[in-house]
C-alpha cells in the first residue's frame, strides 16, 4: 500500500534542457524581430541606414568642389561641414568647435580621430570637410535632436527582452520544479507527523520517483519498527503491570501481619518499629497503584495537584525519614520555618522526591552520622534542604549526578552512586515546575541537596513519563 508504481517519466536534465532550448528559442526569435523591425523602418524611411551618410556625401562630392558657391543646402542631411581658406581660416560651417582641428588635420593630412568620420573635398581656393557617423539616425529632426539614437533604443530593447524572455522561463521553470518536488514535501511532513498511512504520488520526474521509492521504502520500514516496537512496549507494560499486581499480595501478607502484631502486648519501641513497617508498606502499595496506572496509560501518567494539609505531608516525610534512619542508626534534624497551613501540590510525588534525597543522604552518611532536613516556604515554593555528614559530591556527581542512570566512579566498588534516585526526583520536581541543586555543605562537610516544588506546578497538571 501506497508504493510507487514504475513508470517512465522525464529526467531532471531533459527538463533542464529543454528549460534551455526554450530560452535560447526565445532570444533568437527577439534578435529576429528586431532586425525585421529595423529593416521594417529602414525600408519605411523612418530611419536612415548606418551608410547613409556616406553614401550622400559621395553623391555630393562633385557638386560641392565643381560649385561657384558652397551654400548650406549643398550639405547632405546627417554631415556637420567647415570651410577652410587656403592658410587654414574657417569661413564658415556649423560644425562643432572641438572637432573644427581635426577637421583640420583631414583637410591636410588626411588623418582624424575619434568616433566621427570626416571627408575633405578641395575647392580652388578653399577646402569644404564634412563630418559624419556610420550610425542609423532618425529621418525625423525633431527626434535626432530630442530622442536617442535608434541604434540605443534598439539595444536597450534587445537587453530589456532579454532579460524578460530569460526570467519568464525561470519564473516557469521554477514553478514546475515546485510542483515536481510537493510529493517529496508531502511525504516528509507525513513521516514528520507520524503519519504513516499514506499514498505516494508520482512526480513525473524520474530521479524525484527514485527519491520517493526510497523514501517509500524507508517509511515501511519505520512503520514495522514502531509496529514492533509498540508491540514490544504493549508486552513489557502488561509484564510490568502483572508483576505490580503480584507485588501487591505480599505487600498484603506484609502489612496483614504487621496490624495483628499491634494487637498484641509490646513495648514502645516495638510498636514504633511495628508502625514504620505498617507505613512504609502502605508506601509502597500506593508507589504499585501508581506504576499499575502508568503502564495502562498510552500518553503517559497525568498527576493532578490538589490542595493537602502542610503538617500531613511534612508528618509523613518526617515518620518515614525517622523509620529510615533507626535502620541507618543516623539522627535526623529537622527544622521548619514559616510554613503556609495548606500547599496545592502533588501529595504522594512530593514524599516520594523528598524520601529519594533522604535514602541517598542515608546511604551515603556513616552509621551514627545526622542528616539536617530544613523545610521553608518562600514565594508559594516549598523548598526542602537535606544536608549529609558523609563525603560530599564528587565534582563528576555534581556535573551528572541528576542525569538518569549516572554512576559515579566510585559506586563500581560498591561505594558511592548516584542518579536514579537524583533523577526521579528531578522529574518530580519539573512537573512542580521547581528544580533540584547539588552542592557540597560548608557546614557539614557532606552533600547538600536543594529541591524546591512550585505550587500548582504553574498550571493544572503534568505528565512525568
Amino acid at each position: 500500500m501506497g508504493r510507487i508504481e514504475k513508470r517512465r517519466g522525464s529526467t531532471l536534465s531533459g527538463i533542464f534542457l529543454r528549460y534551455v532550448l526554450v530560452m535560447l528559442g526565445l532570444l533568437l526569435t527577439l534578435g529576429t524581430c528586431t532586425v525585421l523591425i529595423f529593416n521594417i523602418l529602414v525600408n519605411a524611411g523612418g530611419i536612415y541606414p548606418a551608410n547613409y551618410a556616406e553614401r550622400k556625401n559621395s553623391e555630393a562630392y562633385d557638386l560641392i568642389q565643381n560649385a561657384d558657391e558652397v551654400t548650406e543646402d549643398m550639405i547632405p542631411v546627417l554631415c556637420h561641414y567647415v570651410i577652410f581658406s587656403m592658410d587654414g581660416e574657417v569661413l564658415r560651417g556649423n560644425m562643432p568647435e572641438d572637432s573644427v582641428e581635426i577637421a583640420w588635420n583631414v583637410a591636410n593630412h588626411g588623418t582624424a580621430s575619434g568616433d566621427c568620420f570626416y571627408k575633405a573635398i578641395p575647392r580652388a581656393d578653399e577646402c569644404v570637410v564634412l563630418q559624419y557617423s556610420l550610425t542609423p539616425q532618425y529621418q525625423s529632426a525633431f527626434l535626432r535632436e530630442h530622442f536617442i539614437g535608434p541604434q540605443d533604443l534598439m539595444t536597450i530593447l534587445v537587453v530589456l527582452g532579454g532579460i524578460t524572455m530569460i526570467l519568464l522561463p525561470s519564473v516557469s521553470f521554477g514553478k514546475k520544479m515546485q510542483r515536481k518536488m510537493k510529493p517529496v514535501m508531502n511525504a516528509a511532513e507525513r513521516i514528520k507527523n507520524q503519519d504513516l498511512e499514506y499514498e505516494v504520488s508520482y512526480s513525473g520526474v524520474k530521479e524525484i520517483d527514485d527519491c520517493l521509492s526510497s523514501i517509500d521504502e524507508m517509511r515501511n520500514a519505520l512503520k514495522d519498527s514502531l509496529e514492533r516496537q509498540w508491540k514490544t512496549e504493549q508486552e513489557k507494560n502488561r509484564q510490568m503491570s502483572a508483576l505490580a499486581h503480584d507485588i501487591k499480595t505480599p505487600l498484603t501478607v506484609i502489612r496483614g501481619n504487621a496490624e495483628l502484631l499491634s494487637e498484641l502486648e509490646m513495648t514502645e519501641e516495638q510498636e514504633k518499629y511495628i508502625d514504620y513497617i505498617t507505613s512504609s508498606a502502605l508506601q509502597i502499595q500506593n508507589y504499585v497503584q501508581t506504576l499499575i496506572e502508568v503502564t495502562k496509560s498510552v500518553d503517559g501518567y497525568q498527576y493532578r495537584f490538589e490542595k493537602v494539609r502542610t503538617e500531613d505531608v511534612l508528618g509523613d516525610i518526617k515518620k518515614q525519614a525517622s523509620g529510615l534512619a533507626e535502620v541507618f542508626n543516623l539522627k535526623i534534624n529537622w527544622k521548619e520555618h514559616d510554613i503556609s497551613e495548606t500547599v496545592n501540590i502533588v501529595y504522594d510525588q512530593i514524599v516520594r522526591a523528598v524520601m529519594n534525597i533522604i535514602k541517598n543522604a542515608a546511604e551515603h552518611t556513616p552509621k551514627g552520622g545526622t542528616i539536617n532536613i530544613y523545610v521553608e516556604e518562600q514565594s508559594k515554593e516549598l523548598i526542602f534542604t537535606v544536608e549529609d555528614t558523609g563525603s560530599g559530591f564528587t565534582k563528576e556527581a555534581l556535573l551528572h549526578g541528576t542525569e538518569q542512570f549516572f554512576m559515579d566512579d566510585t559506586s563500581r566498588s560498591g561505594g558511592v552512586h548516584y542518579g536514579i534516585g537524583l533523577f526521579s526526583a528531578k522529574s518530580i520536581a519539573g512537573i512542580h515546575g521547581g528544580r533540584i541543586l547539588l552542592t557540597n555543605s560548608k557546614k557539614t562537610g557532606g552533600a547538600k541537596v536543594e529541591i524546591r516544588f512550585l505550587q500548582d506546578g504553574g498550571s493544572h497538571g503534568g505528565t512525568l513519563f
